[in-house]
């Protein structure tokens, strides 16, 4: 009777045993071939990984040997679950023979041999397939004469290849993902790469700008400032010239070109002069096409490149690595470099791109068109810094209020630039009023501004022209130009009055700014004739900052 214990206890470990093992190889069959080397490696090199990426790259590292030899290992889990579960009915037949011997074996391997490890691995394969790669190795080598050969055949047969996503895959992967866990990405993540795997195989018809819709210039228009004014305030860089009479983009401008020959007098106004100069009748207005012959000449044209419609913008990108950032889209079916002859339909951007790959380009212009106050001011802020050098202008401001566009500009460097004028003393409301009541002053050559020991009871900005300054004890020489503020701490609230500006009324506050003065360090003098200049008194600022802090009550 001991003997027969004995005899059905051995029996009922080694199935126990065979049946741990048996359960090893299926539940490895699943979770180590279903993990391609692809996505192994992938888990390898995740960048800035944490702790739960750092432990996968662990496993996963134990795993790609073994996952290599694709075929090998195949055969060798095959093998030694096959040869497992034989001998695992042996001993069953043992214990238990007939029908209640193929009941007993039929559950074992079937429910703890099969579908509960397959269930486990499916979930936890790259654990569980790491945990387990010590015994597949050791298989290995046990098995390796009779799997070698077999995984030779199979290596010739089916070579093992990686599953890797092409584009359109990599996208609906992304698109799902967005679908599944939204706040799995950033905000704008997933719509950036949806965009950046899908813009390389569009048409640029699908994203130009029509040329009847497009910001251009004629090649007829009077290089004035009015044109320079109105480029500003496009707030592009870069502009088709479009011939009056044919509607062809007959050349590219650059903003540069355009204020380089306005304001900096470059060798392009100089070679213009010297053609369009006449003896007796002096220079003509210049129009953009003779600026683009003046270009033409120097050798600094920028050549059209002109597109099929059926251009991709992955071909278009790849051009504009060596060509202006602008291209002409013209009607013709070809791919590439259009012909001359060609009708121009539109004009496709480096910002149209950028455009398509952030998918923006559906509410990116809505967003513009409904830009609120603040965004136009700084619109016209830009124009009026252009209109603030214009000479002509420059001979009728004196003794005049500043422009709309003037004021603005004015407020928006001051409000940079000056402390005195920052939103939190001053709001913008209360700056444009005040600028709005400045008139601006012409000073002839060597009039004084500021005399040192003098007390002067406003600040200064220059305009136009220059102002030399001589300050401290070793009469330190400077020289103010165009936007450059003088004596602006005349403006400054008091100490006492920020210290204790809780306890003050308006009316207290008031009193205390005016028992204060300022007297100039330095002696400030005008340099050149017809220099213009605004000054802005202290009392009216320090009612503007009254104002911003009470109220108008």
């Amino acid at each position: 009777m001991d003997g027969d214990m004995w005899t059905i206890a051995w029996n009922v470990g080694v199935i126990a045993g065979l049946t741990f093992l048996s359960q090893v190889f299926t539940g490895l069959n699943i979770g180590l071939m279903s993990l391609d080397t692809a996505q192994l490696k992938v888990l390898i090199d995740v960048p800035k990984k944490d702790e739960a990426a750092v432990r996968a790259a662990r496993y996963a590292r134990r795993i790609l040997p073994l996952r290599q030899k694709g075929n090998l290992l195949l055969c060798t889990i095959l093998l030694g679950n096959t040869a497992v579960n034989a001998v695992m009915a042996v001993f069953l037949g043992n214990i238990a023979g007939g029908l209640m011997g193929w009941l007993i074996s039929t559950v074992i391997i079937v429910v703890m041999c099969e579908i509960v490890p397959q269930s486990v691995c499916t979930r936890h394969g790259l654990f569980l397939g790491a945990l387990g790669a010590p015994i597949i190795v050791v298989t290995m080598w046990v098995f390796y004469p009779f799997t070698k050969p077999y995984a030779i055949v199979l290596d010739y047969l089916f070579p093992q290849r990686e599953n890797m996503l092409d584009r359109s895959q990599l996208r609906a992967l992304v698109e799902y993902q967005k679908s599944a866990q939204p706040n799995m990405l950033a905000n704008g993540q997933a719509e950036m790469l949806i965009g950046a795997l899908g813009f390389a195989e569009r048409p640029v018809a699908e994203v130009m700008v029509p040329l009847e819709k497009a910001f251009q210039i004629k090649s007829d228009s009077l290089l004035d400032y009015d044109l320079v004014a109105s480029v500003v305030q496009s707030g592009f860089s870069r502009f088709p010239v479009v011939c009056s009479e044919t509607g062809q983009v007959e050349g590219i401008l650059h903003c540069k070109d355009l204020l380089k020959q306005r304001f900096l007098h470059a060798p392009v106004e100089q070679a213009l002069m010297e053609h369009s100069t006449d003896e007796h009748q002096g220079p003509t207005p210049q129009t953009t096409k003779e600026l683009l012959g003046a270009l033409r000449a120097m050798g600094q044209e920028r050549k059209v490149y002109a597109c099929g419609k059926n251009t991709h913008l992955m071909s278009l990108l790849s051009e504009f690595k060596r060509r202006p950032h602008l291209a002409v889209v013209a009607d013709c079916e070809e791919s590439g470099e259009a012909g001359e002859s060609a009708r121009h339909i539109g004009i496709v951007t480096l910002h149209n791109i950028f455009e398509t790959i952030l998918q923006t380009q559906d509410g990116g212009f809505a967003e513009l068109q409904e830009e609120d106050s603040m965004s136009r001011r700084r619109v016209l802020r830009q124009a009026g810094a252009v209109h603030i050098f214009h000479p002509c202008r420059m001979s009728r401001m004196a003794g005049e209020p500043l422009g709309e566009q003037e004021a603005e500009a004015v407020l928006s460097f001051l409000s940079v630039n000056a402390p005195e004028f920052s939103p939190r003393l001053v709001s913008g409301e209360e700056l444009l009023a005040l600028l709005r009541e400045v008139r601006a002053l012409r000073f002839a050559k060597r009039d004084v501004l500021y005399r040192r020991s003098e007390e002067a009871s406003f600040g200064t900005l220059v305009l136009h022209g220059a102002v030399g300054v001589v300050s401290g004890e070793e009469g330190f020489e400077s020289t103010m130009g165009p936007l450059s503020c003088i004596g602006m701490r005349a403006l400054e609230l008091p100490e006492v009055a920020r210290a204790d500006a809780e306890k003050r009324t308006r009316e207290g506050e008031l009193r205390r700014w005016e028992s204060t003065t300022y007297v100039p360090d330095f002696t400030a003098s005008v340099l050149t004739d017809g220099c213009l200049v605004i000054k802005i008194d202290r009392s009216r600022y320090f009612e503007a900052h009254l104002r911003t802090k009470y109220g108008r009550a």
